[in-house]
C-alpha cells in the first residue's frame, strides 16, 4: 500500500539539486506499485523516475537492489539504472525515508491479466534466466528462506487468527461488510480444510533460489511491439521456494486468469517454458499449487487496507484472491498430477 508521501514539486525540485546537482523542469506522478513514483524531466531534456520508498524499506534494503540489478546488467539483462548522487552514494534519504533516482526506460505497461501467450512464456523464460543468473550471485544480503515459513501449522492457525479478528470490524461497514464477512469465513474454513488435509506441510523438498521476489507482468516495460524490454524493482529480491515465484507470475499475467481459475494447459507451458532456463525437481512440480494456495489463503491483504482506509481497490484484489483460493482448494490435485507429467 502507498504510504503518503513526503514530497512536494518544490521540495523534489530542491533534493535532487542538492543531492544530483540537476535542475528539474517538469514533475509527473506515475501510479502504480508501493512507492511514491514521479518522472522528472531536467532541463537538458533527460528523464528520470524518482521513488520514494515505504519507510519499512532502508538504505541497506536499497543497497541490495542495487547490487543485483548490476549484477544483472554485468550478466546482459535489462534492468534499470541508478543515478549516482554527488556524494557518491545511490540513494538519499528524506524525512527518514529511502529515495532513488534511476533512468527512465521509455515504454509501456499492462496490468494484471493481460497477457497473450507469447508474453505468458516470455514472462516465464525471463524468470528462468533470472534465477539461473542469480546463482553465481556473490553478495550475502539476500535474506535466507525458512521452509517452515511454507510448511508448517503455525503459519495456518496465524492466518485463521488474522482473519477471524477482522470480523468484528467487516460487520460494522454498511457497504461491504457482509460480502467481507462471508468471504473471511470461507477462507478460515479453506485454512482448517489444508491443515486438516496436511498436503502442504509434505513440500519440505522444493527448491529454495535467489530470486525476484515480487516478480510479475507490473513489474516488466515493454517496447512497442509488446516485448519485454526491462524488468524492474527487485527490492522484495531473496530466497523462497521458486515454485511459489512461478505460480504468482502465471496467475498475474494469463487472460485466463480473470475470474480466479487457471487455464492448466497453460500453466503446464508456462512451466515448461521457465524449465528451458532453470531446473525443477520432481516436489517443485508436485507441491507448486498446494505452496501457492497457503500463501494466497493465509494473506489477509485487501481485506485489512480497505477496512483501514476505504480503498476499493484493494478490496478488490483481496476478493479476486479469495476465488483464487476457492478455485485451487478444488483443482490443486488436477494441477499437480498435470504437473507431475512434465519430464524433467
Amino acid at each position: 500500500m502507498v504510504e503518503k508521501t513526503e514530497f512536494t514539486e518544490d521540495t523534489i525540485k530542491s533534493e535532487v539539486k542538492k543531492h544530483y546537482g540537476m535542475k528539474i523542469n517538469d514533475i509527473k506522478v506515475v501510479n502504480g506499485g508501493s512507492a511514491n513514483i514521479y518522472k522528472l524531466t531536467s532541463d537538458k531534456g533527460d528523464k528520470y523516475i524518482l521513488k520514494e520508498f515505504q519507510s519499512k524499506f532502508s538504505g541497506k534494503t536499497i543497497l541490495k537492489e542495487i547490487n543485483i540489478i548490476n549484477f544483472l546488467r554485468d550478466k546482459g539483462l535489462s534492468v534499470p539504472e541508478y543515478v549516482t548522487c554527488l556524494d557518491g552514494k545511490q540513494y538519499f534519504e528524506y524525512n527518514d525515508k529511502t529515495v532513488i533516482i534511476q533512468k527512465f526506460i521509455d515504454g509501456s505497461t499492462q496490468g494484471n491479466y493481460s497477457g497473450s501467450e507469447e508474453q505468458m512464456l516470455e514472462s516465464a523464460k525471463y524468470l528462468g534466466i533470472i534465477v539461473n543468473a542469480l546463482e553465481d550471485y556473490p553478495y550475502d544480503d539476500m535474506f535466507g528462506c525458512n521452509i517452515e515459513k511454507y510448511t508448517s501449522d503455525e503459519i495456518i492457525d496465524k492466518s485463521i487468527a488474522k482473519h477471524e479478528n477482522l470480523i468484528p470490524l467487516a460487520e460494522e461497514d454498511e457497504a461491504h461488510g457482509a460480502e467481507i464477512v462471508k468471504d473471511l469465513k470461507d477462507k478460515i474454513e479453506m485454512l482448517k480444510e489444508v491443515k486438516n488435509d496436511g498436503t502442504f506441510k509434505k513440500a519440505t523438498n522444493v527448491t529454495i533460489k535467489k530470486t525476484h521476489g515480487d516478480y510479475n507482468v507490473l513489474q516488466f516495460i515493454y517496447d512497442d511491439k509488446g516485448k519485454i524490454k526491462a524488468v524492474i524493482d527487485f527490492v522484495n529480491a531473496g530466497e523462497m521456494p521458486i515454485v511459489w515465484e512461478i505460480a504468482r507470475s502465471y496467475n498475474y499475467i494469463d487472460k485466463d486468469c480473470k475470474n480466479g481459475e487457471f487455464n492448466i494447459d497453460h500453466l503446464v507451458m508456462y512451466v515448461k517454458e521457465y524449465l528451458k532456463y532453470s531446473k525443477l525437481n520432481k516436489d517443485d512440480l508436485k507441491y507448486l499449487p498446494y505452496v501457492y494456495l497457503v500463501q494466497v489463503l493465509s494473506s489477509t491483504y485487501g481485506y485489512k487496507e480497505y477496512l483501514k482506509n476505504g480503498n476499493l481497490d484493494l478490496l478488490r484484489f483481496g476478493k479476486e484472491r479469495t476465488n483464487i483460493c476457492r478455485y485451487l482448494m478444488k483443482n490443486a490435485k488436477e494441477i499437480s498430477e498435470r504437473l507431475l507429467e512434465i519430464e524433467l
